[in-house]
């Protein structure tokens, strides 16, 4: 059974795999938005585990969280750009 969190979600516990090694991860959301998380930390960890087999793990997760932090940015100003175009037009 699922246990609560605090602000009365469940919390469900889901086996993934990020690359190559299977984790089990409890957060709220439901099985399939945890394993769709998973499969966004793998599509960026996966490649620089591959590209630099002799990285240790700790290393190529740093590498990785600073690629998904740039696409995070580059989204930000994208979506900041396009809020400008909005209030322009229903100017």
């Amino acid at each position: 059974m699922a246990k609560q969190s605090p602000s009365g979600d469940q919390v469900q516990s889901v086996r993934v795999r990020i690359a190559g090694d299977e984790y089990n991860i409890r957060g709220i959301g439901g099985p399939e938005y945890i394993k769709e998380l998973a499969q966004i930390v793998d599509s960026y960890l996966a490649p620089v585990v591959q590209r630099y087999p002799n990285l240790s793990r700790n290393r190529a997760s740093i590498l990785a969280m600073m690629n998904m932090a740039h696409d995070l940015q580059v989204q930000k100003r994208e979506n900041r750009e396009l809020m400008e175009l909005v209030s322009e037009i229903e100017k």
